[in-house]
Parts: C-alpha cells; sequence; structure tokens
C-alpha cells in the first residue's frame, strides 16, 4: 500500500469516525474462532491485539481467512497464494469472499478487499467477518 500521506478536513473526520466504530473485542472473538477453526495460533504484532491495525497486519494476507473456509468447507478455496506481493495476498481476500458468496453469503455479509486490504474500514470487517464465520457455523452444523 502506498503511503497517501495525512488526511484533513471531511476525509480526516470520516477517518476518525470509521476508526471510533471499530470494536477490539469483536475482533478478538472473530481472531479466536478463526484459531479454534484452523488450529492455528495467530500472532499479533504487538504483546496483544490492541487496535484495528494489528487485526488487519495478522488478515492482510488473506491466507488465514482461506485456510478458515477449507477448513469448513475442504478445497472451497483451491490455491492459497503464500506469495508476500500485494496482488497475490488481494487475491486470498477476494478469493475468501467469493467462497463465503458461493456458500449461500448475501453481498451484504461480506465486506470489500480494500476493507481489510487497505484498512478503509476495518470496523466493516470486524463486524462482517464475526457474522460470516457465525453464518457459516450455523451452515455447517445445519
Amino acid at each position: 500500500m502506498a503511503n497517501k500521506g495525512p488526511s484533513y478536513g471531511l476525509s480526516r473526520e470520516c477517518q476518525l469516525k470509521t476508526s471510533a466504530k471499530f470494536d477490539i473485542k469483536l475482533a478478538k472473538e472473530a481472531l479466536a474462532w478463526i484459531e479454534d477453526v484452523t488450529g492455528r495460533t495467530l500472532e499479533p504484532p504487538r504483546e496483544d491485539y490492541m487496535d484495528q491495525f494489528d487485526v488487519q497486519a495478522v488478515l492482510k494476507d488473506g491466507q488465514v481467512l482461506c485456510e478458515a473456509m477449507n477448513t469448513i468447507f475442504p478445497n472451497a478455496i483451491k490455491k492459497v497464494n503464500t506469495s508476500k506481493m500485494a496482488f497475490k495476498q488481494r487475491e486470498n481476500i477476494e478469493l475468501f469472499v467469493k467462497a463465503c458468496q458461493q456458500h449461500g453469503m448475501k453481498d451484504v455479509d461480506t465486506f470489500q478487499t480494500d476493507d481489510l486490504y487497505e484498512a478503509k474500514s476495518m470496523y466493516t470487517v470486524g463486524y462482517l467477518l464475526s457474522a460470516t464465520l457465525e453464518i457459516l457455523q450455523i451452515m455447517v452444523e445445519d
């Protein structure tokens, strides 16, 4: 992601409102659920998840999201990219979102790639990831 510099005026106000909506507790619950499903321990960049950027750092490459989806629905995502290149990481996020939609999720129940990859709307990622995982869990149990 290119550094776009600081925001000013209305852009800054919107950015602050978006940041204020982020619920770290909800995000931690979603991350704990992912750890339970995948059996993988997610390592926060600091001692614990302190803010939206810590959550974004763990999910940004999309690999753990794809792994969770493949655990719930085997082979839902055929190829998970392990490359560090941005377009491959973004592709993982897109593959996760598409797999959610293919397994019955509505567009409004998912998030956009930029919401996560560029941390544009991490509160959306937190809420919708939590909802997505709950809906997937219910679908699997039925």
